[in-house]
C-alpha cells in the first residue's frame, strides 16, 4: 500500500504512487540486482529484527529516494527499513531472498499502475 516516506529517519521516499510502483518493479525482477531479507538479529545479542533490501550492483535504477548505506562483500549497497519490508511483503507479497514470484506480485498492482510497475521491472 502507498505512502511516501517509509521508516523513522524516512528512509525510503516517494513523491508519487506511480514511484513506488516502478519501485516495485524494480525489487519483483528477479534478476540478481536485489535481495529482500529479514534479519533476525535479536538472537544475536541486537536491539532487534531489520527489514533490508540488499542492492547487488553500482548505481541502482530504484524510481524514488532509497538512503543506501554501505554493503557488504557481495553487497553493494543495502537500506534497512521495517516499515517498508513488512509493506511490501504484507501488501505486494514479496518473498524474502532474490527470487520473487512475479505473478503473485503483479496481482497486488493495481490496474492505473501496471505501466509504471513494468517500467521499474525494465529497468
Amino acid at each position: 500500500m502507498y505512502q511516501e516516506n517509509f521508516g523513522r529517519k524516512k528512509q525510503i521516499q516517494f513523491n508519487s504512487e506511480s514511484e513506488y510502483y516502478q519501485a516495485l518493479g524494480y525489487l519483483a525482477k528477479s534478476d540478481g540486482t536485489t535481495s529482500i531479507h529479514w534479519e533476525n538479529n535479536e538472537l544475536q545479542g541486537a536491539w532487534g529484527s531489520e527489514g533490508r533490501i540488499h542492492f547487488l550492483e553500482e548505481n541502482p535504477t530504484i524510481a524514488g529516494s532509497f538512503s543506501l548505506t554501505a554493503g557488504r562483500p557481495g553487497v553493494k549497497y543495502r537500506t534497512n527499513c521495517n516499515d517498508f519490508i513488512k509493506n511490501i511483503v504484507e501488501n505486494h507479497n514479496f518473498i524474502m531472498g532474490s527470487n520473487q514470484e512475479l505473478e503473485q506480485i503483479e496481482s497486488t498492482i493495481p490496474d492505473d499502475f501496471k505501466d509504471d510497475f513494468n517500467n521499474g521491472l525494465s529497468s
